[in-house]
């Protein structure tokens, strides 16, 4: 399974459909169809998490699939009372930590934070062209942040999850998810000031 060309690392926050935690059951069932539904449905924001999470270019698809093959083996665990986006997410987060655990043992670069090349700006609007321009530079802001903020800012601000959940998901405690929530905006902010010569309050 091939994710690189389904995923925009810019893309924006979706709403994840009522329906979709019905497909697992439905997987667990042995409805064949139901899992490739849940894949494409959870495509985009999966491997918009490993482009965020500065995972390596040629270690995305790999870690894609080794994602979905442990949602697959994992779904008798699943309980059908709870919401399926937090607890795909528990899998997701974990399968990251333990990627860039293997990579500081064999001792290699943390990660490459160059991301995938911006897209051209619209030459005939110039709001346009400034926003995507903004979009690129905070993508890239975000990638250079410490693993343990990056993934409670995108957990937080663009996969919408509430910080109780966040914890969870993560397992930490409640207060350290809002002290690293804390210091991600605020090294974000910092960061734009510099960039427009302001001094940061």
């Amino acid at each position: 399974m091939t994710a690189r060309n389904s995923a925009a690392s810019g893309a924006g926050p979706r709403t994840i459909p009522a329906d979709e935690r019905d497909l697992l059951l439905r997987h667990r069932l042995g409805d064949t169809e139901a899992f490739a539904g849940l894949v494409a449905e959870y495509r985009r924001p999966v491997y918009s998490y490993l482009v965020r999470c500065a995972v390596a270019e040629p270690d995305r698809d790999d870690l894609f699939q080794d994602i979905f093959i442990k949602i697959h083996r994992s779904a008798a665990q699943y309980q059908a009372d709870r919401p399926l986006h937090p607890w795909l997410f528990t899998i997701v987060a974990n399968t990251v930590r333990t990627y860039y655990r293997k990579r500081k043992v064999r001792e290699m670069v943390f990660a490459d934070s160059s991301g995938p090349e911006p897209q051209a700006p619209a030459a005939d609007s110039e709001r346009q062209a400034m926003a995507r321009q903004t979009a690129a530079w905070l993508e890239g802001e975000i990638q250079k942040l410490p693993l343990a903020q990056r993934e409670v800012l995108i957990l937080t601000c663009i996969e919408n999850l509430p910080q109780k959940e966040v914890a969870a998901v993560l397992g930490l405690p409640i207060n350290t998810v809002k002290t690293n929530l804390r210091r991600a905006r605020l090294a974000l902010i910092a960061r734009r000031a510099r960039k427009h010569g302001e001094v940061p309050s």
